[in-house]
């Protein structure tokens, strides 16, 4: 092509190839023309664009909305942090069915749970057993009230004089239930310390008094010993059964 005008002086020179204008006198109605040498650089021009394109698409980051939706299903990890509780004993819980669906409201519910400890008024004070069953074996939310007793009967170390103290039935520190001890068996041996002393341990007879199958919904007026209901209890280290610490 041969045209005579005036060259465009322009950044995009070296990639688009050379652009001329028709002369003065037609300047008001300006047309573009490429040279026939322009097209390889154009060429290059696109496929530049179109690679800013798909680095930008993988790089920027998808912008969500910053309002929660309280339907949406929360990852553990997240609901962990938020409530304040490890993420194995979340994971735990859910798997138990006592948190039906990890949702807004349920972490909420979670976080807002409180700690129980025991008061000075409190005379004998309550014990503290912490179930560990295997989800996998039968959830909590299955089991009925008697079977529930029979998976906490031990044997434990507890003293004769225990019988008929205040009970609280944890599991990951969640207190699901409440009831009391009917009665203690006859000492049956455990092990033998380094010292060469037999450890002697009782089983347990439970009865229960009120119990929760979902953490995520506290009654709302909890009635005498119901009010420990999905709260966390404060408990030391050792055994299955412990008194609630102050």
């Amino acid at each position: 092509m041969a045209l005579t005008g005036h060259w465009a002086t322009s950044a995009w020179r070296n990639l688009c190839g050379a652009t001329f204008l028709l002369p003065a006198a037609n300047i008001a109605t300006p047309i573009f023309c490429t040279a026939d040498t322009s097209r390889a650089p154009l060429r290059k021009c696109v496929a530049l664009e179109m690679k800013i394109r798909v680095w930008n698409a993988l790089l920027m980051p998808t912008v969500r909305s910053t309002k929660p939706n309280p339907d949406e299903q929360i990852p553990v990890a997240l609901a962990a942090r938020i409530a304040g509780v490890d993420r194995s004993s979340l994971a735990h819980l859910v798997d138990h069915g006592l948190i039906p669906r990890l949702d807004l409201d349920a972490v909420r519910a979670l976080a807002a749970s409180g700690e129980v400890a025991a008061k000075t008024t409190d005379a004998p004070g309550h014990l503290v057993i912490r179930m560990d069953v295997d989800p996998a074996v039968q959830r909590i939310v299955d089991m009925s009230d008697d079977k529930l007793s029979r998976n906490v009967e031990g044997p434990h170390r507890l003293p004769e004089y225990s019988a008929g103290r205040a009970i609280l039935l944890c599991v990951r520190s969640f207190v699901i239930a409440t009831g009391h001890l009917d009665s203690l068996g006859d000492p049956l041996p455990l092990r033998t310390d380094r010292r060469g002393r037999e450890i002697t341990g009782r089983t347990v007879s439970v009865s229960i008094d009120h119990r929760l199958n979902n953490l995520s919904s506290r009654p709302s007026k909890p009635i005498e010993n119901a009010r420990w209901l999905g709260r966390r209890a404060r408990v030391g280290t050792g055994g299955a059964v412990l008194p609630l610490q102050s």
